[in-house]
């Protein structure tokens, strides 16, 4: 932890700009996570048109995350990133003013619901690492992304506790329900609105720490074709992930409610809690990240990750269920920083962008399907069957990173002589 938060001072204020609005803006996203799903149950929807919601939500964000990373690539990442991180806003204010069915699927799709976001968070996730390894130095990308987890496993707890709240007050009398529902909506407004413009003073800086190709080699500077290859394997990496939380994690908290016959109040504490042991992880990421090395790290994680989350569905109780939840979460926290430091460090900087916008595409891609097919097996008291298919695509994925992606060279973990030469002749080439 000590050496987390020695390395953390090196980062720039811009830095930290950007961790700030990342923990407010992803606050909506934690307390949808738990509230979001019940509280279209509670409208009289059915599971598998609930699912179909978050697959509308996530379809516009992969649409728009294929798109923006190459744009972003070149023609600049700051304001996509500032328009996906207020687009919610929108979507926030038809949640509070509207029930009916097609503007509720209107508002998803805008951004807020569920793990892709919407269209805001197809911009959000084509920039924002693209933009923060741009900012930092290759030797503090890794502990930049792991404060970037922090900010946004923090923010999920928080998130993910408040959704009990409406419930908490219509017990008590305090507040009708529907109101109280309403509330959560212009509050997660509010959050969204202080996130964006939390980004307005960070600058873009792409020459500081990237190299731009010469003129004549390998194309254009936002060409990817010589990085596709690598970008196709992580890209079956990332899909596979996403197809397994779009099976488990989209409608978990539908899930317990079924399995268990409880209510959101019971169930917020766990969501919360599954956030909140992430923060006691994520400080090991960096430290065990250099004595495991990147690629054996992941696998590690992903794998131990994977067998935890078995334990869900075979639990009998909704405490030992909320328990594996609980510990496969906070593995999951240590997960997401190196694997996104991996995916920044594998490709080549100039066109971060675009791997970042077709990996994470194909993700949501995924991601956005699924829900819909969990929803219709839940209907049908399946219960335990797309838990069962979410691990397998997470074990898949698993072993697809350790038989393809295990190898690839980062630039922080070649040689110390290596590294200083490659230094040496960047610097003559940005002064050119």
């Amino acid at each position: 932890m000590r050496g987390l938060l020695a390395s953390a001072r090196e980062l720039p204020g811009e830095a930290w700009l950007m961790l700030l609005s990342l923990c407010l803006g992803s606050f909506p996203i934690g307390l949808l996570m738990v509230f979001f799903p019940l509280y279209l149950h509670d409208l009289g929807m059915h599971s598998f048109l609930i699912g179909g919601v978050f697959t509308f939500a996530g379809l516009g964000s992969s649409v728009l995350l294929l798109a923006i990373g190459p744009l972003a690539d070149r023609f600049g990442r700051r304001s996509f990133l500032i328009a996906g991180t207020a687009l919610p806003m929108l979507g926030f204010a038809i949640f509070a003013l509207r029930t009916d069915t097609p503007w509720l699927i209107v508002a998803s799709m805008l951004g807020g619901v569920g793990f892709s976001g919407g269209l805001g968070g197809g911009l959000v996730t084509a920039t924002y690492n693209p933009m923060m390894a741009a900012i930092v130095p290759a030797r503090l990308r890794t502990v930049a992304l792991s404060w970037a987890e922090g900010a946004w496993t923090l923010s999920l707890a928080l998130g993910s506790l408040t959704a009990g709240l409406p419930a908490l007050l219509a017990r008590l009398r305090l507040m009708p329900v529907l109101a109280a529902d309403r509330a959560m909506f212009l509050l997660c407004l509010a959050v969204t609105l202080l996130a964006a413009l939390l980004l307005l003073p960070v600058r873009e800086r792409p020459m500081q720490h990237e190299v731009p190709a010469r003129a004549g080699e390998k194309g254009a500077s936002w060409d990817a074709r010589p990085s596709l290859p690598l970008i196709a394997k992580l890209t079956v990496f990332f899909m596979l992930q996403g197809a397994g939380l779009g099976l488990v994690v989209q409608l978990l908290p539908l899930w317990f409610a079924l399995r268990f016959n409880t209510s959101a109040t019971a169930i917020a504490p766990w969501f919360s809690a599954s956030q909140l042991v992430g923060l006691l992880t994520i400080p090991l990421v960096p430290w065990l990240v250099r004595r495991l090395g990147m690629a054996s790290f992941i696998v590690f994680v992903a794998g131990a990750s994977t067998l935890l989350l078995l334990g869900v569905p075979l639990s009998s109780a909704l405490p030992l269920a909320g328990a594996f939840y609980v510990l496969r979460s906070a593995l999951i926290a240590m997960q997401w920083p190196a694997q996104s430091s991996f995916l920044q460090g594998a490709v080549e900087p100039r066109v971060r962008g675009t791997a970042t916008s077709i990996t994470l595409g194909f993700w949501s891609i995924a991601n956005a399907l699924l829900p819909a097919l969990a929803g219709y097996l839940l209907d049908r008291r399946l219960l335990d069957l797309p838990l069962l298919l979410g691990i397998l695509c997470y074990g898949l994925a698993a072993l697809w990173f350790y038989l393809a992606l295990r190898h690839t060279p980062l630039p922080e973990e070649t040689p110390a002589h290596a590294v200083a030469g490659q230094e040496t002749a960047d610097s003559a080439l940005v002064a050119r």
